[in-house]
């Protein structure tokens, strides 16, 4: 089913379809509903989101990414209820509904028990971090793992270098890298959050093309 069928249908109605995505006779429906309902509102969410995370020095694709787990969030857990709307307007309640949803994901996202990291991460420009000390068999492994990587990394930019070390240096698997050393990446090598995707996925490539 197309979703631009329902695009005429009312807000709740729309809701009521979501709910039903349970029942294998209506799960398309509800899909399309669910999709529907996220081309209605998603610009407003992305708004919202946007305010929120440049708040608190998160970027505009950190925006995008909570507006969108929001919508996930939603299709998971289709929740609303008209009858606790403190406003006449089903639109207008559903997108607090919404805003709600997101706050929660936000601090979901960022307050984990199990964070891993600590404050004291810093950008890395080499493998030899000069805040440690090493035995002389230790330095020279590291030594030639850098001429390795600069071998490696040799049709890129010291950018691309920079970008990998303080990734494979501090990224953990479902988390991102500390606001703040995202922040000071952004600063210092005059990127945007998505010139840095672009760049830490060339420099892995090439990494693993050539090492891995």
């Amino acid at each position: 089913m197309n979703w631009k069928e329902l695009k005429n249908e009312t807000t709740e109605d729309l809701i009521e379809f979501v709910k039903f995505k349970e029942d294998p006779d209506y799960e398309e429906v509800a899909r399309a509903a669910f999709t529907t309902l996220t081309f209605r509102f998603r610009a407003d969410i992305i708004d919202k989101c946007t305010i929120v995370c440049r708040k608190w020095d998160y970027t505009d694709d950190d925006a995008i990414e909570l507006a969108n787990r929001t919508f996930e969030r939603f299709w998971k857990y289709p929740t609303f209820s008209k009858s606790k709307c403190r406003v006449k307007d089903i639109a207008e309640c559903f997108i607090l509904y919404l805003y709600r949803i997101a706050r929660n994901e936000l601090k979901r996202s960022y307050n984990k028990k199990d964070y891993p990291y600590e404050g004291d991460e810093k950008i890395r420009t080499s493998l030899i971090d000069e805040d440690k000390s090493y035995t002389t068999e230790e330095l020279k492994a590291l030594q030639e793992a850098e001429k390795r990587l600069d071998k490696a990394l040799e049709h890129l930019t010291q950018k691309h270098k920079i970008i990998f070390l303080t990734y494979s240096a501090y990224e953990e698997e479902g988390f991102k890298l500390p606001r703040e050393l995202l922040k000071k990446l952004r600063e210092d090598l005059d990127l945007t959050q998505s010139s840095i995707r672009v760049y830490k996925k060339e420099a892995f490539e090439a990494v693993d093309k050539r090492i891995g």
